[in-house]
């Protein structure tokens, strides 16, 4: 695979990595906030799906790829406050 797809991988590993810690830790985390994480996580998930979905009807579509990249971008962001959030809870 090329870079895109290396990237695909890297962004996979570092989510997964991230997601993983936040499942062993999120008992430290207020309730509250646990919730509007998942909310969060699972607004950026349904909306990378859809994009996903439409830009395989429409593969050259550069709108729909921004908005995907857009997305993952922001799921990542949301990791890493929850990450740095466990880190200052302790």
């Amino acid at each position: 695979g090329g870079p895109a797809l290396r990237g695909a991988a890297a962004y996979d590993a570092a989510v997964a990595e991230m997601e993983a810690t936040l499942a062993a830790n999120r008992d430290r985390l207020d309730t509250a906030t646990v919730r509007v994480l998942e909310q969060s996580l699972q607004t950026i998930d349904r909306a990378v799906a859809e994009a996903r979905a439409a830009i395989q009807r429409d593969s050259g579509n550069a709108y729909l790829r921004g908005q995907i990249n857009a997305n993952l971008r922001a799921k990542v962001n949301v990791l890493r406050l929850a990450t740095r959030a466990l880190t200052s809870a302790t």
